[in-house]
């Protein structure tokens, strides 16, 4: 509630996940992503992202993340690899989210392997929240 305000949604971001979603072809995130690798070096970032990024309505974020679909086993899971929360090396940290991406679709992440994960979002920013990156991989390359 900083300032009065109760909904942080950074334009650059959404405006970002949507030409990348314009680009892959992708008009629903919440049911063709099968999993997101995103930037959440504070714990209240994930709801804010889900929401960005276009996988929930404006407000229901929180919600996605209370309900276990984010957790590994859920049906939208959300870093993998433990994410920023984790480990937060700057200047790495968005190469990381991107790697764990490729892992994910490649079949190669270990224990923290999301089954039958295809396409998969990954997500960095910097700055004061200017600045976004926002990628898609694919098991399968794009159609021409």
């Amino acid at each position: 509630m900083f300032a009065g305000k109760d909904f942080v949604s950074p334009r650059a971001g959404r405006d970002c996940a949507a030409d990348v979603y314009r680009q892959a072809g992708i008009t629903d995130p919440r049911r063709e992503i099968d999993a997101a690798e995103i930037y959440v070096p504070f714990s209240w970032y994930e709801p804010m992202w889900l929401e960005n990024l276009g996988f929930a309505a404006p407000g229901g974020g929180w919600k996605l993340t209370e309900s276990g679909a984010t957790a590994l086993d859920g049906d939208l899971p959300v870093n993998m690899s433990g994410g920023v929360l984790s480990t937060n090396p700057i200047g790495a940290s968005g190469m990381i989210r991107f790697a764990e991406a490729a892992l994910q679709v490649r079949g190669q992440a270990g224990e923290h392997q999301v089954d039958g994960a295809r396409t998969v979002l990954g997500h960095a920013y910097g700055g004061g929240l200017q600045f976004f990156s926002v990628w898609l991989v694919g098991s399968e390359p794009p159609d021409s």
